[in-house]
């Protein structure tokens, strides 16, 4: 059976394209450089990508929208990666961004929908071979800003796709795309979610978390994909340093 397709629209606004802005008031942002998600997380909301998409050796302001719909900007603050120079692999190329709740004003961010992690981290690796999963993010071919009418435009895709295996490289597992829509590149979709649909007899079926996507390649058609538990473990060290540092 295929998968659902309300489970997948219930997640799709919470991922969103990771934006750019330029500082050219013609045209303020940038074409699609890689998808984020929003989650929460003990209570409290974040924004999750991959470190090499916010080009952190050149820094740069981001713009990420609450919905599909919206062009308020999200409120953001300390965000927390590992830098290059002082960790070697893959499995630290994630960056978590903490939400500024308190500088909410607009009912459009404060309605938000995040992924509840508490809800989608279920076991999948026992049900990998069986199991079908899907890609959420916004490849950089799908996007761009219309100079004209000041509008920007980033296409949401879905790639559906097989477990293909763990990588040689650790916590990064590897996965075969049945159909690449024609896309060129999967450039843009570093940073996009990864889900596995498992149905057990007697069980709720549902989408699960497995990890996020690092890099990819429509010639080969596989994309590499952190483990989900490398992201937990980030969110919990990134927890436990603001509770350190909350006053009171």
């Amino acid at each position: 059976m295929p998968i659902p397709q309300h489970a997948i629209e219930r997640l799709a606004p919470s991922i969103q394209p990771l934006v750019f802005e330029t500082g050219v008031e013609d045209a303020p942002y940038s074409s699609t450089r890689g998808t984020v998600f929003l989650v929460g997380y003990e209570g409290k909301p974040y924004v999750i990508t991959a470190r090499h998409a916010l080009q952190p050796d050149n820094l740069v302001p981001i713009c990420i929208f609450p919905s599909d719909t919206s062009y308020h900007l999200i409120p953001l603050k300390n965000v927390f990666y590992v830098p290059q120079s002082l960790e070697d692999g893959d499995f630290v190329d994630l960056a978590v961004i903490e939400i500024d709740t308190k500088r909410i004003t607009h009912p459009e961010v404060a309605e938000a929908r995040l992924i509840d992690l508490a809800l989608c981290c279920g076991e999948w690796k026992r049900y990998a071979s069986e199991a079908r999963f899907f890609v959420l993010g916004y490849p950089e071919d799908r996007s761009e800003f219309n100079y004209e009418t000041q509008e920007f435009r980033a296409d949401r895709m879905t790639l559906f796709g097989q477990y293909d295996g763990p990588s040689t490289l650790p916590h990064i597992h590897r996965l075969s795309v049945l159909d690449s829509l024609s896309l060129k590149s999967f450039s843009g979709l570093s940073g996009g979610p990864v889900f596995a649909w498992v149905e057990r007899p007697r069980q709720r079926s549902g989408p699960i978390l497995c990890g996020m996507v690092l890099l990819g390649s429509s010639e080969s058609g596989l994309i590499h994909f952190l483990d989900r538990d490398v992201l937990l473990d980030a969110l919990r060290v990134k927890r436990q340093h603001e509770q350190q540092t909350e006053p009171g």
